[in-house]
């Protein structure tokens, strides 16, 4: 870890027994987990980490690691994930897919993974991935596009040859929307419905409720999507219980996905939103924390990860559902995606 992040404080295990474990199912899958080492990414210049506040949160996730922090975060559940390499332009993408493959091939990392791809890569490489490696589709990133901007399209990221492949072979696509106005955008909007139709054998998650943290752009954004079944969502990083519980009006419990998006979301702290825009306020030594609290107050601070459970939890009880709806989002329907089996995943 690029900065030590204290655990095991009596916060956390309080939130965990007290708040956590009566609604959490006793098998997990995490589906958006990040594993890399530190040797996998190029030196990180201060201007990009302004750029992209996670960038300086960690530089390395080993499949080690990993399991380590499942057993911190989650003691009495079993934990399995769909994971891959880190997503930006420093990263030696290559290698880093080298060591997830790797990774999966351990029983104990009980994995799944995708394939980290450029948008310059042949189409054989992605079937090569899911044919003959293991691979179970692709995770693209806007960062990886040729276009250094965050207004790009979707397609200059995740080509029409890599969907052709994906396609016919039944893969899964992450997908991390780009531009500004996140999943409220018209051409986001237009883009990924355009996908959904032209490629039916694509199994299509939208990363983030599609980095609609704040709720006037879930309200712009999710009702474009009611109906589609083919367009799954996950509620990785977001720690809103008011797009949580439009997402579960909206979308509904069965499309949607839990993931941690570790190693990110063990910073500890909560965020306060300003219409569109949010502030995270954290105890961590970042350059970017100039919003703190008092020390009384950060000194309370659990994981970004538990205040997202929170947040499902909170939205989950206002709607007056149950616990089965909370084992759907954080086990069942990532398992019928994946394969994996189902039943006897809610009992303790």
């Amino acid at each position: 870890m690029a900065i030590q992040i204290p655990t095991g404080r009596p916060v956390d295990r309080s939130v965990y027994e007290e708040e956590l474990l009566p609604w959490l199912p006793a098998r997990i899958l995490d589906i958006h987990v990040h594993v890399y080492l530190r040797e996998h990414i190029a030196p990180i210049s201060e201007e990009r980490k302004r750029e992209r506040w996670p960038m300086e949160i960690a530089t390395q996730h080993s499949f080690e690691e990993m399991r380590d922090n499942f057993q911190m975060l989650f003691p009495e559940q079993r934990v399995s994930a769909l994971v891959f390499g880190y997503v930006t332009r420093e990263t030696d993408v290559e290698v880093n897919n080298r060591y997830v493959l790797e990774g999966i091939s351990d029983p104990r990392n009980d994995a799944d993974a995708l394939l980290v791809t450029r948008p310059e890569y042949d189409p054989s490489v992605i079937e090569e991935a899911i044919r003959g490696q293991g691979f179970l589709g692709i995770k693209p990133y806007p960062d990886l596009s040729p276009q250094k901007s965050r207004e790009v399209s979707i397609y200059d990221f995740l080509p029409r040859e890599h969907l052709e492949v994906l396609d016919r072979l039944g893969g899964i696509v992450m997908l991390h929307i780009p531009r500004v106005g996140r999943l409220a955008d018209p051409d986001n909007i237009r883009e990924v419905l355009e996908i959904a139709e032209e490629y039916p054998g694509v199994r299509l998650i939208v990363a983030h409720v599609g980095r609609a943290y704040c709720l006037p752009t879930a309200r712009r954004g999710l009702p474009h999507f009611a109906g589609r079944e083919d367009i799954l969502f996950d509620i990785t990083a977001n720690v809103n219980p008011d797009v949580i519980e439009l997402a579960l009006q909206t979308v509904g419990p069965d499309r949607l996905l839990f993931g941690s998006d570790l190693p990110v979301m063990l910073m500890r702290g909560y965020r306060e939103y300003d219409g569109e825009d949010y502030i995270n306020y954290t105890d961590g030594p970042y350059s970017w924390n100039t919003n703190r609290k008092s020390p009384e107050i950060e000194a309370n601070y659990t994981f970004f990860l538990y205040e997202g459970l929170r947040a499902l939890i909170t939205a989950v009880k206002r709607l007056g559902m149950g616990r089965d709806v909370v084992e759907k989002i954080m086990y069942s329907n990532g398992a019928r995606l994946l394969g994996r089996p189902v039943a006897g995943s809610s009992g303790k």
